[in-house]
């Protein structure tokens, strides 16, 4: 039952659980699709080959959209929001005072090496 709970959570899985499931559904699409064409050259029935492609990407679906508990191994620690981000976030809605400012990005405002490009 514990395990039934854990997989119908909403789908909050970290970034190295994405980073997995996108691998394993690379992987499990790439055999599928070896798997069918072996099948259906067998066969010699492209519906035989066209039928195990879609039971391979049934299979992947199922393994690779539900929030399963090994997509959730490494959570991600947030930091505390601190007072100085509101400071810097009312900094940067500054109004412009020449055109020159206007063209400056984040980085170039922090290098202040007096090109405006």
């Amino acid at each position: 039952m514990d395990l039934l709970k854990s997989v119908s959570e909403s789908g909050r899985i970290d970034f190295k659980g994405q980073q997995l499931a996108g691998n394993m559904a690379t992987g499990l699409l790439s055999l599928s699709s070896v798997a069918a064409f072996c099948v259906g050259f067998s066969q010699q029935q492209l519906s035989a080959c066209f039928y195990t492609y879609a039971v391979g990407v049934a299979l992947t679906y199922l393994a690779v959209l539900l929030p399963w508990p090994f997509f959730r191994r490494t959570p991600m620690v947030w930091l505390a929001r601190s007072k100085g981000a509101t400071a810097a976030s009312s900094a940067r809605q500054r109004p412009i005072d020449s055109p020159n400012d206007a063209r400056k990005t984040f980085v170039e405002d922090v290098s202040d090496d007096g090109d405006p490009y």
